[in-house]
């Protein structure tokens, strides 16, 4: 359990990131359950809805690279910060867009914005955290982050109803209280988030001219079970194949409201929020690698339920359950899935190697750029249950096989 005491002994910047992070997270969940919708209204098809995520996933994976040594050069809350300033962009570009070809530049930056803000607070997090504490560290995390969350399904069903209904008039207010909101973001982290400590060795190497070849080829050459995590990662990619497509499913397969689809969200997140801390206690006690093949499985319920859901209450417990793609953050049971298996994944390299950790996986952006291209164009061509179902045939082929063969993080000196 949570208690004061442990409340206290936790880092001031852990401290820190839970009031801003959560913040964003709210913001950023405002309007993930309209963000396709609102593509479609502007004049997206199918296939030019899955080519918006694949743009912005190839340009983020070009710049993963120099991104993990940026981060490595600069600090992990420079480089934080500047994720949310490229957040808060984001939310002047979809506020103002008049065609979906304007949205391009903005999916852009949200995959750069993406792949900067959360695994770096998962670093400070990992960082500031003791190892014997750190997933329950993660799951509380999650769980103050889900607590403003949880509204916001709602309050964005409020807000598109009252504009007009689901519609571009009716969805585009959301995107100026997201930017109101990334804007105090931005201002709260600069003034009150204090920078890690970067490791000397670390900033020696870093200062030196930049060889991207040479700077990552040690870390590939040392790291024995970087290729396996390398293949866990680019699954997860992979499973972004149906991610633009479950909002449509929802509304004009199963016919689904503001409201419905503001339920769904709402009860994803309460789920989140019950099972977090006590999943990642669990974790911190039989292992991540254990917990992580428990709960994997409601993702699979979960899904089959979205496709073949016969009632409004069937797709309600898909949302509960966690089915693959339906939320941008990973609700449901089968969504805590994810804290441990992130632990263990930043666990299982050392802290100063972090930053090219997440450069390296950055680079696999580009496999799910592909990936809703093909999203796209099998769901023109009319398999659109074979969208929603690939990337859990995936998961359960590759990468559970995969997770089993890496040691477990739990008890290293990380």
């Amino acid at each position: 359990m949570i208690t004061s005491d442990f409340f206290k002994r936790l880092d001031r910047r852990f401290k820190i990131l839970l009031a801003s992070i959560g913040l964003h997270t709210w913001s950023s969940s405002l309007p993930s359950q309209y963000s396709q919708l609102y593509a479609v209204a502007l004049g997206a098809n199918p296939v030019e809805l899955g080519s918006l995520d694949s743009i912005g996933g190839v340009v983020s994976s070009i710049f993963s690279a120099p991104a993990g040594w940026l981060i490595d050069k600069h600090g992990v809350k420079n480089m934080l910060v500047l994720g949310l300033i490229l957040s808060a962009f984001v939310a002047v570009i979809y506020g103002f867009a008049l065609n979906w070809w304007m949205l391009i530049p903005a999916i852009i930056l949200m995959r750069i914005g993406m792949m900067l803000i959360m695994p770096l607070t998962d670093i400070i997090i990992i960082g500031t955290t003791e190892p014997k504490n750190r997933a329950m560290a993660m799951g509380l995390s999650r769980t103050i982050w889900a607590v403003p969350s949880i509204f916001a399904p709602f309050t964005a069903a409020i807000v598109v109803s009252s504009f007009g209904g689901i519609n571009v008039e009716g969805i585009r207010p959301l995107y100026f209280i997201q930017l109101m909101a990334f804007l105090l973001t931005v201002v709260f982290t600069i003034v009150m988030l204090e920078p890690l400590p970067i490791q000397r060795k670390e900033q020696q190497h870093t200062s030196k001219k930049l060889n991207l070849f040479n700077y990552y080829d040690e870390f590939l050459r040392s790291e024995k079970w970087l290729k396996h995590w390398l293949i866990a990662m680019t699954v997860l990619r992979l499973g972004g194949i149906s991610m633009p497509f479950v909002p449509l499913w929802i509304v004009d397969i199963k016919g689904a409201d503001p409201y419905l689809l503001g339920v769904l969200g709402t009860v994803s997140v309460a789920v989140s929020l019950l099972l977090q801390i006590p999943m990642g206690k669990l974790a911190d006690t039989i292992g991540r690698k254990k917990v992580f093949l428990i709960l994997r499985p409601f993702s699979y319920i979960g899904t089959l339920l979205l496709v073949w859901a016969p009632n409004t209450m069937a797709l309600i417990a898909a949302g509960a359950l966690g089915a693959m793609g339906l939320m941008v953050f990973g609700g449901g049971i089968g969504g805590i899935s994810f804290i441990p298996f992130i632990t263990m994944y930043w666990e299982s390299f050392p802290a100063e190697k972090r930053g090219r950790l997440q450069g390296i996986s950055g680079l696999l952006d580009f496999v799910g750029s592909f990936a809703t291209i093909l999203g796209g164009l099998l769901w023109q061509a009319g398999y659109m249950e074979l969208v929603l179902l690939l990337p859990m045939l995936i998961d359960i082929i590759v990468l559970v096989p995969t997770f089993l063969i890496i040691p477990e993080s739990l008890g290293r000196d990380s």
